[in-house]
């Protein structure tokens, strides 16, 4: 994707209940959009409050399309006057959940407006009793769980897989809760985007969206190193009912890390001393490929900690949580590919900024 530079004044577009809002646009202040692949994504705009002294009423704080009641969608695109409309994938649609007014000794007061992603739908408890879901793909079980929910399936892995048990939806575990730990059991992420449920592999090797350089598109970036938690190899066990004396074992090492990037190695690659980690789950294997499903997502989990790292640069609203970007400039063992695992794009007086959190599972060869 090219890296229009043709872009001097932010915009952005404010759709609610499908309706622009024009007027409310012009009394934003300032709006922040912050994109996340591990928890919801949220959304803020500041207002500032008009009030009518004649009439003693306040524009915005009373006013109905900021009921955070009425469950109306709000939709938002951040981008520059040159380049912001409605988009088909807006940057962010989701719910007001809570209005904070402020009320100074002197000046104008203000109207912090937040909001949450469509996630929010699944964060309540579940207030049915436990659920069973037997001979059913966790595909199937989201699908369901999804249909009840009004939310689409635009994000969910296409390749199904089945669970070799029973699983069960305890009482008063939340829709969101259940399938993220259904996620983490088998390494997958999940997340909600524009009333569409994600749950699939990690991004992590797919292709770079945009080559950000330090000093140019960026403004700072903090990375570290660290292979205190990298390891070469995991092992995993479980009871096995039909016969106790062999458990069942999987295993999962380097080879199964799928690392993949020119003139790079994986952190477990690059290790001078063999690591292994044995673990026992609460949630145990019941066959050897559910074990080596554990074992790889635990492998691959810890090598994609071997750098982290922040990043402050120039806004762009291409850039979203769960892709790639190429960062260069900043030396041969920290340049290359790193995934976004948060974003936080910010309009207000100092312009259009973002600051990432990302993450990489190698490092370049020295």
């Amino acid at each position: 994707m090219a890296l229009n530079l043709n872009r001097y004044v932010p915009s952005f577009s404010l759709q609610i209940g499908g309706v622009p809002q024009p007027e409310l646009i012009k009394a934003i202040i300032s709006i922040e959009v912050d994109e996340s692949i591990e928890n919801a994504s949220t959304f803020t705009f500041n207002i500032n409050e008009g009030f009518d002294k004649k009439t003693q009423k306040f524009k915005w704080l009373d006013s109905k399309i900021l009921d955070p009641e009425k469950g109306d969608d709000v939709e938002i695109n951040l981008g520059y006057a040159t380049h912001v409309s409605r988009s088909s994938d807006p940057l962010i649609v989701g719910r007001i959940t809570a209005l904070s007014p402020s009320f100074p000794s002197s000046g104008t007061p203000t109207l912090s407006v937040q909001g949450l992603d469509h996630s929010f739908i699944l964060q309540r408890s579940n207030a049915e009793k436990r659920k069973a879901f037997k001979d059913k793909s966790y595909q199937d079980i989201i699908k369901e769980i999804a249909g009840a929910k009004n939310l689409g399936l635009d994000g969910v892995e296409k390749k199904i897989i089945k669970p070799c048990e029973m699983i069960v939806q305890n009482d008063k575990e939340s829709d969101y809760k259940f399938i993220k730990r259904l996620a983490d059991r088998i390494g997958y992420e999940f997340f909600v985007r524009n009333r569409q449920i994600y749950f699939r592999n990690p991004m992590d090797n797919s292709k770079e969206v945009l080559i950000l350089e330090w000093g140019r598109e960026i403004l700072s970036f903090s990375p570290r190193m660290s292979t205190a938690k990298v390891v070469s190899e995991v092992k995993v066990r479980g009871h096995n009912q039909k016969d106790p004396s062999k458990p069942i074992v999987g295993i999962a090492t380097t080879s199964d890390l799928g690392f993949k990037e020119p003139e790079a190695i994986s952190g477990a690659e690059g290790l001078e001393s063999f690591q292994n980690k044995a673990f026992e789950s609460d949630s145990p294997p019941c066959s050897e490929e559910d074990a080596k499903n554990m074992a790889r997502a635990l492998l691959i989990k810890a090598n994609n900690s071997l750098i982290e790292g922040s990043c402050e640069c120039i806004g762009i609203p291409e850039m979203r949580a769960g892709t790639n970007i190429r960062i260069v400039g900043v030396g041969k063992r920290f340049s290359g590919r790193y995934y976004i695992k948060s974003i936080k794009h910010t309009l207000g007086d100092g312009g259009y900024t973002m600051s990432l959190n990302v993450r990489r599972g190698g490092s370049g060869v020295v």
